[in-house]
């Protein structure tokens, strides 16, 4: 096979219809172009890049950049103390803006940065990538880029990036479910008792909440409310790479309205909470969610919003429910496990690339505990 070549382009609409029916993502939800074009055209303040990998013209692999500003000031949180008051690492993570270029969905948790079609080389593939990165890092001014999400399947081919002085590091895991359950109460048959028990009082403490479910107009009709409600959960967030646009939401509703779910939670008549997720392929993803803490603490608006996952999922009979990354220990009295996963990143001054190393390798997630809440 001829070295595969890159094509660059910085819309998702200037690439070929065709090239994605070659590739095979042009029915895959999270790869397919409408899917894409949604989130690209929700946020004007990200700079977009898709990269096509071609050999003897055809297309074999789509990479999707994202370029942003972010604020890496409390990463720091997660430093061991020793780390935390060298005062180079201080200054650099309480820096007021850095500029990031991310290979990956910064909206999603998980490995959406690269399509690689079937039968390709994927360490090849890796190898150009990250050569590829590592010189738009020198022409987009990018002081850090960020390889992301590689599960222990995927993070053979994606360690080949440390050719390219990427250095590797874990985040917080998935929290995933493997469905075995017909219905809800056959899921809470499953259950040890004191598990069982707290299944039912976030149900019974939240039963006066409303659930609805909103079509794209009427999530733009609620924007306002929905933004708060979002922007309260992402501010008690550790890290916040980005703050997702709620239009983002209404667009994929009206496209995908089989595959996209937004639900609110009212009381008296107020929204005070809602949920998202995604399903495609027997899978369902739990997205973003907002809150109105104070009414989360008398009507347990989190923990019914958690049980409403799981009896989404089984009424659609997915196998697997991904609860994502947050909220881990609760996550496991459910039954979800951990799905560990690696990033690789990169300073774009060799000097600082150096000095971070050891930085780097010592950034620790929260510790949880995690339950088994099965019978054996």
């Amino acid at each position: 096979m001829p070295k595969p070549y890159i094509q660059e382009y910085i819309s998702i609409n200037d690439i070929p219809d065709s090239f994605f029916t070659e590739l095979g993502c042009d029915q895959s939800f999270y790869f397919s172009k409408l899917f894409l074009a949604s989130f690209e055209e929700a946020h004007s303040t990200i700079n977009y890049h898709y990269l096509v990998f071609l050999s003897n013209e055809k297309p074999i692999a789509i990479a999707i950049l994202q370029q942003l500003c972010v604020s890496l000031e409390n990463i720091s949180k997660n430093l061991p103390y020793y780390l935390k008051v060298a005062t180079t690492v201080k200054s650099y993570f309480n820096s007021k803006k850095t500029h990031i270029l991310v290979c990956g969905n910064v909206f999603l948790s998980g490995q959406y940065g690269l399509w690689i079609k079937e039968g390709t080389n994927r360490i090849n593939i890796f190898d150009l990538l990250s050569q590829k990165l590592r010189s738009l890092q020198n022409t987009t001014k990018a002081s850090v880029c960020l390889l992301k999400d590689f599960n222990s399947s995927q993070n053979n081919a994606a360690s080949s990036a440390q050719k390219q002085h990427f250095q590797p590091f874990t985040v917080a895991p998935n929290m995933r479910i493997k469905v075995v359950w017909n219905n809800f109460e056959n899921y809470k048959d499953s259950l040890k008792s004191k598990y069982r028990i707290k299944i039912n009082k976030a149900d019974t403490t939240s039963k006066a909440l409303i659930k609805k479910s909103l079509t794209a107009l009427q999530i733009r009709n609620h924007q306002e409310i929905l933004k708060k409600l979002y922007l309260n959960v992402a501010s008690n967030a550790s890290f916040n790479t980005a703050i997702i646009a709620i239009e983002t939401y209404a667009l994929l509703k009206e496209r995908f309205p089989n595959n996209v779910y937004f639900d609110t939670y009212s009381k008296n008549g107020k929204i005070v909470g809602f949920k998202t997720a995604f399903v495609t392929a027997g899978l369902l993803t739990a997205h973003y969610i907002g809150l109105d803490y104070a009414i989360n603490k008398t009507d347990a608006i989190y923990p019914r919003m958690l049980n409403d996952y799981l009896r989404l999922g089984l009424l659609l009979g997915v196998k697997d429910i991904n609860l994502g990354r947050t909220a881990s220990e609760i996550k496991s009295t459910l039954g979800a496990i951990p799905e560990h996963l690696t990033c690789y990143i990169k300073n774009r001054r060799t000097v600082a690339n150096v000095l971070f190393k050891p930085f780097v390798h010592a950034i620790k997630m929260t510790e949880y505990k995690q339950h088994h809440p099965f019978k054996k």
